[in-house]
């Protein structure tokens, strides 16, 4: 199982490789799309965030593409906004064919509609949870229709997961392990990432709110506030799946992601780390128990697990 890792730092690409990094994604901007179809019109889901999450252009994208292929390292290009114009899959179209050229592994896209673009050109396509794949029948349909990789939704567990992957082996699993977690779901989110208005779900969690209930005495409402304080303070702040990497790797999932396009390079580093050194764990370990007593966990542990809040797997321990 390798490690994917967002790449934005460039300058760290060395880093992250030295820390254990298996495989890059990245996104870019291009000025050329905004003016053809407004600022609005999304290239991949952290487009409104502008440069702070996709710092590159297209050309230098292409440029960066070449220089991780030296490294013999997968890279992997985002088109994963939630919706797109018949105009923007032609404009897609010519991307694609110069990521072709330069050797990019693959495209990460949201729709059908684009996996059938790369498929003509010749690209993989890896299927992003904006598609929503939460069962069988939702991997089966994309593996038909071409797809090389699935991302399986954040909020899956991993029984579910590993049904999805037992009924469906004829592509590559991709879960999430590190950063950034989400109390809702990608793909029934049709909100927009916005650097000036921030995202629907942040606006919505830092707006004021007023709790009604129909029962309203001490216990209950003092048992609802808590609740609410808890899951908006608590819930996902820095999420890990680390508990669960045993038995991903049993599963034969092909890679794990950290997630965090706009964060400080040192931490996702030592995630990179921290993920790698469990994953060989993981394989030298005969049972599931073996693994949990010689796992190594985050030096936050203390305030991380607790209640099991920041898991994305919380049912692999509470």
């Amino acid at each position: 199982m390798r490690v994917l890792v967002p790449l934005n730092n460039i300058e760290h690409m060395q880093d992250y490789m030295d820390a254990g990094a298996g495989e890059f994604y990245i996104g870019f901007y291009d000025n050329a799309w905004w003016k053809e179809f407004g600022e609005y019109a999304d290239i991949n889901r952290m487009s409104g965030y502008k440069e702070r999450a996709n710092p590159h252009d297209f050309q230098k994208v292409l440029q960066i593409i070449q220089e991780i292929k030296k490294f013999e390292k997968l890279i992997y290009v985002t088109f994963n906004s939630s919706m797109y114009s018949k105009e923007q899959f032609v404009y897609i179209r010519k991307y694609f064919q110069e990521l072709k050229k330069v050797g990019v592994d693959g495209v990460i896209v949201s729709c059908v509609e684009l996996v059938k673009i790369a498929e003509e050109i010749g690209l993989p396509s890896v299927i992003s949870t904006i598609s929503g794949v939460y069962n069988s029948d939702i991997a089966r349909f994309y593996a038909k229709e071409g797809a090389k990789r699935i991302i399986l939704p954040r909020d899956l567990s991993v029984e579910e997961i590993e049904k999805i992957t037992k009924e469906v082996k004829e592509v590559e699993y991709e879960v999430f392990m590190m950063r950034n977690g989400c109390m809702y779901s990608d793909s029934n989110c049709l909100g927009f990432h916005r650097s000036e208005k921030c995202s629907v779900c942040s606006s919505i969690i830092q707006s004021p709110n007023e709790i009604k209930m129909e029962k309203d005495d001490f216990k209950t409402r003092n048992a609802t506030e808590l609740n609410d304080m808890i899951y908006l303070d608590h819930f996902h702040p820095n999420a890990c799946g680390l508990c669960a990497i045993y038995r991903f790797v049993k599963m034969g999932i092909t890679a794990c992601k950290i997630v965090g396009r706009s964060d400080e390079w040192e931490c996702v580093c030592e995630d990179i780390r921290m993920v790698a050194r469990n994953v060989e764990i993981a394989k030298v370990c005969e049972s599931e128990e073996e693994f949990f007593d010689k796992m190594e966990m985050p030096e936050d542990r203390v305030t991380r697990c607790k209640l099991g809040l920041s898991c994305y797997y919380p049912e692999m321990r509470f």
